[in-house]
């Protein structure tokens, strides 16, 4: 009981320093001359109190970890970034955002723009130095400025923090309708540059609950978190909670077979949860440099492609679990997200 009672106490000292260190301004020099610019034909305006609205900033189905990918090598700075090859404890950053997002059901857009704003990581062609900018980029598990625990060390952990983070102050506005600091829809706060803020939403307080500045114009606050997500969803044609762009890839949601057009021959699999494209085969499955890899599993009736995971990070949907199943036409295998236990047929 003791140690338990201890592990409870450092989970939560560990949460107050993440709450604690997000307050602070990032480095000027981390950010790119983009991520102070409002783009170019964008119609609304900043209102401090609706930063970004709750659909969006839970919504994890619309994008997917090969549009992550695709974004990671063709960034709005005209240039790949470094997470496109990155790994940390053996993830892929791409596979590690889909992942956190679908654990905490948090937007990955969400984690692309604070991994942007707290560091710049994003908008680096190159692995960044010192290597705390990544490894601690969220300065999850860091005492002080050079006391950082190395459980806590790695992209994918921080990830993982800050989702846990975001998530427990959402659940917290639902539970109680107020974050423990304070924040939540409809309450009048006053924010650490002395501004009155009454979020209108529960997506708004959980941002001010971890940064409580405004910061209008400028790096530190609510402001450019708003201004980066408005950059980035851009770049994404992301418009919202279901806004698909182009037909669905070999594991994705659908709801009729016109929803694959991405692969030749797909069909929709409706028996599985909220529908699945896929494609049979014999052996091989489409390949697309841009798109996630798909594997041909063995089914009694014949092979079917699915979509491959990695156990470490599955990044599967929701009803979904990362399974090592056979294969068709030879004696591999591989884990790929099949239907957890009593969905689908």
């Amino acid at each position: 009981m003791s140690t338990l009672r201890g592990l409870v106490f450092f989970v939560s000292f560990a949460g107050a320093i993440v709450v604690s260190a997000c307050g602070e301004d990032p480095p000027a020099t981390v950010l790119q001359p983009l991520d102070t610019k409002q783009p170019e034909g964008e119609i609304l305006e900043f209102d401090r109190n609706s930063v970004v609205d709750p659909a969006s900033f839970t919504d994890t189905e619309s994008l997917d970890v090969g549009t992550i990918q695709r974004f990671l090598g063709k960034t709005p700075y005209e240039r790949p970034s470094f997470l496109e090859t990155y790994q940390s404890n053996g993830v892929r950053a791409a596979d590690a955002i889909i992942s956190v997002a679908r654990q905490h059901r948090i937007n990955p857009l969400v984690f692309l723009v604070y991994a942007q704003i707290t560091q710049g990581l994003i908008g680096e062609r190159n692995y960044p130095f010192p290597p705390d900018r990544v490894e601690y980029v969220f300065r999850c598990g860091c005492l002080h400025a050079d006391n950082c625990l190395p459980t806590f060390a790695g992209f994918d952990r921080q990830l993982d923090c800050l989702g846990r983070a975001l998530r427990t102050a959402i659940d917290e506005i639902k539970a109680n309708e107020q974050t423990t600091s304070g924040w939540g829809p409809d309450i009048v706060s006053t924010t650490l540059d002395n501004l009155k803020v009454t979020p209108a939403d529960e997506a708004t307080a959980a941002l001010y609950d971890r940064t409580p500045r405004v910061a209008e114009g400028r790096p530190g606050g609510t402001w450019i978190f708003w201004n980066v997500w408005n950059l980035y969803a851009e770049a994404l044609d992301y418009i919202g909670p279901f806004g698909f762009t182009d037909g669905g890839w070999i594991g994705e949601a659908c709801q009729t077979e016109a929803m694959c057009s991405a692969v030749e021959g797909a069909i929709c699999a409706d028996n599985y949860p909220d529908g699945l494209c896929t494609v049979a085969c014999t052996g091989q499955c489409p390949t697309d440099p841009s798109r996630p890899e798909s594997f041909c599993a063995k089914f009694p009736d014949g092979g079917y492609c699915l979509p491959v995971c990695n156990p470490q990070a599955p990044t599967c949907r929701p009803g979904y679990q990362c399974a090592r199943v056979a294969g068709v036409g030879s004696g591999d295998a591989k884990h790929v997200c099949t239907p957890e236990a009593g969905e689908g047929g």
